[in-house]
């Protein structure tokens, strides 16, 4: 029995010494993970400084930001509202959420914006950092501890100086990209943290996984992939069979399926009543499976190949359907589907990293055929296959030993070769940063780098449009239409740039046009309004109004306003004052019905004290509109006098 009490007072005193002895070693550890996020910090800082210039570009940031009302207040109605899925509408709330954020610390100063993408970029790439650790310790069981932290090191670095990432970072109307991507790795990260858990604590770790995942796909819908990456994850680790996997963890996988199926009804519905979701291309279906083939070709070569990234691209399919060109593509993907299957047995990771990289990029491969054919920033999630590969290839090149060189010879090559391609890659993304500056700067480069491309010249044409160079815009709106001639939004824009130049049987064809393709579009009605009002054809511009009122009367404040400069230029005062109140009824923050009520008053019915009256609610009305309520006042005061 003292022999039993000695022997335990060994044991304890010999865990105590240890734990003693292990201090060092941890506390040096703390200081490697801190230098480490830090340098992933300064990295990110430092490569995306340059775009803290830019301006908002044309491409959806008006819209999401520049003009969007919901996301002026922070009240709790207006978070409820941003969180009730609308029709017709995508449901990405926590982004909007987070440019109401912005909005309340910074109006609309783009500045501000890009700071916060580059704040969640920098702590995604840092997620990235831990997940890749963790997962190179899991599927690399008989590395070294010292080898996972290399393969973190380099692939999070080279991860996060990548030159892909630049649309996803500096395009602030694709912040959903950075949102999604910092919640979705933190969800495989806790996911995996969560398997070395014992049962109790385990659960606590698959309801953070449930929680994060929740808020990646609120951030972004594609996120609904996750389930399949974390089979992708066990089948790699083949420690029990994936039904035994399933049977243990039914609650977990059920939950995470049951997210997965809502976002994806959701995201379906939205897409079709949006127009989302297109026919597909090409002759037969066969074309679309090829369009499959070379998107999933194309998104590797621009991990690969880092050079002329483009805010948008084309694929030219070669045909006949089976010509040679296409035989081989299709034997390249099936030979990386055998190699990837077979590696199963012996080398996880080209398994895991092969099936992550499809299973993320599935939502993007025009299996079900969407509007944008291909996007940089659809591989922002899947590159972290990637950088796992270039990770553990450093990696092994690091420890690498040939007798006929030195013991440190491969460890300084592999640094000084890493360090050549960190570079490479930081000067990339600093470059691609100037081509995102503005609206000018992105589509001319995407002109010119992708000619046939339909968003290319369609939003040029809208960049010329805006500069006033109609006949520019023109040129560029016509060349989309022709490269996809169900552009409605291209016909609508042709319609208002006829319509400017005084072609009003042209303007009204192509408007007439895109309603044809969008009947459900009303503001291509409205701008069909405009056009039969600027040619004085008043009967066919109040048809339009009057129907469009009937259809929603509840938001009707612009419409009503619209059908009063009608009867003003019709000389019907009292119909356009009628119309005006109501406008201001349903809009009373709105300065303009009251100013244009005073200016009735004022100018065509010569009653100076409601002219006032209207000019001062004006003014009451919209305080914050100071350069129009400093026109008000002079106006009360001249009819003072």
């Amino acid at each position: 029995m003292e022999s039993g009490i000695a022997d335990i007072n060994r044991e304890g005193a010999s865990q105590a010494a240890g734990r003693s002895l292990n201090r060092g070693p941890a506390q040096k550890q703390r200081v490697f993970y801190f230098a480490v996020i830090l340098g992933i910090a300064i990295l990110t800082f430092g490569i995306y400084f340059n775009s803290l210039k830019n301006h908002f570009v044309n491409w959806d940031d008006p819209g999401l930001i520049l003009k969007n009302q919901k996301i002026r207040s922070l009240e709790r109605e207006n978070i409820r509202e941003l969180f009730t899925p609308k029709r017709a509408s995508t449901y990405q709330p926590v982004r909007v959420l987070s440019y109401a954020v912005d909005f309340h610390f910074w109006k609309l100063n783009p500045m501000g914006y890009r700071i916060t993408n580059i704040l969640f970029y920098m702590v995604t790439c840092i997620m990235v950092f831990f997940t890749l650790r963790i997962l190179s310790s899991h599927l690399r069981d008989r590395a070294s501890p010292d080898s996972h932290f290399r393969v973190a090191l380099f692939g999070s670095l080279l991860f996060a100086a990548h030159p892909v990432h630049v649309e996803a970072v500096t395009w602030l109307s694709a912040r959903k990209e950075v949102l999604q991507g910092f919640f979705f790795f933190l969800a495989f990260y806790l996911y995996m943290r969560g398997k070395e858990r014992e049962e109790r604590r385990r659960l606590i770790f698959l309801g953070l996984v449930l929680f994060s995942i929740l808020l990646a796909t609120l951030s972004k819908p594609s996120a609904v992939v996750f389930p399949g990456v974390i089979m992708v994850y066990e089948i790699a680790m083949g420690k029990e069979k994936i039904f035994e996997y399933l049977k243990r963890h039914w609650l977990f996988c059920s939950v995470s399926l049951i997210i997965s199926a809502v976002f994806i009804f959701i995201l379906m519905k939205v897409m079709i009543e949006s127009g989302g979701i297109k026919a597909y291309r090409g002759e037969n279906i066969l074309s679309n499976v090829l369009i499959t083939v070379y998107a999933f070709l194309s998104y590797i070569k621009l991990l690969i190949s880092t050079i002329n990234f483009s805010a948008a691209y084309t694929i030219q399919i070669s045909l006949p359907i089976l010509c040679l060109k296409n035989i081989v593509l299709i034997i390249v993907i099936l030979s990386l589907l055998v190699i990837s299957l077979i590696s199963l047995r012996k080398t996880k990771v080209i398994f895991f990293s092969f099936f992550f990289f499809l299973a993320t990029l599935l939502p993007y491969l025009n299996i079900i055929p969407i509007s944008t054919l291909l996007a940089d920033r659809y591989v922002f999630i899947a590159s972290f296959s990637y950088a796992f590969l270039l990770g553990i290839l450093f990696d092994r090149f690091y420890v690498y030993r040939q007798k006929r060189f030195s013991e440190g010879f491969f460890k300084l090559l592999s640094v000084a070769i890493f360090l050549f391609l960190l570079v490479g890659y930081s000067f990339m993304t600093v470059r691609q940063n100037t081509i995102w500056e503005n609206s000018y700067t992105l589509w001319a480069d995407a002109v010119e780098k992708h000619p046939e491309s339909n968003t290319a010249n369609a939003l040029m044409g809208v960049v010329y449009m805006e500069l006033g160079m109609d006949q520019d815009a023109l040129k560029y709106l016509e060349k989309a239409v022709e490269i996809l001639p169900y552009d409605y939004q291209s016909r609508n824009n042709k319609g208002i740039v006829y319509g400017r130049l005084g072609e009003y049987e042209r303007a009204v064809n192509e408007l007439l046009t895109a309603i044809r393709l969008r009947p459900d579009n009303d503001s291509i009605k409205i701008n069909l309004s405009v056009i039969h009002q600027r040619e004085k054809k008043y009967d066919e511009a109040k048809k339009i109004i009057d129907y469009l009122i009937d259809k929603s009367p509840q938001n009707s404040a612009n419409l009503r306003f619209r059908l009063a400069m009608i009867h003003k230029e019709t000389g019907q005062y009292r119909a356009a004052i009628s119309e005006l109140n109501k406008s201001s009824e349903l809009s009373p923050h709105i300065i303009n019905p009251y100013e244009e009520m005073g200016n009735i008053y004022a100018s065509r019915l010569g009653d100076r004290e409601k002219a006032i009256y209207y000019y001062t609610r004006g003014i009451e009305a919209a305080p914050q509109a100071k350069t129009r309520v400093e026109d008000l006042r002079w106006m009360v005061q001249d009819l003072q006098r």
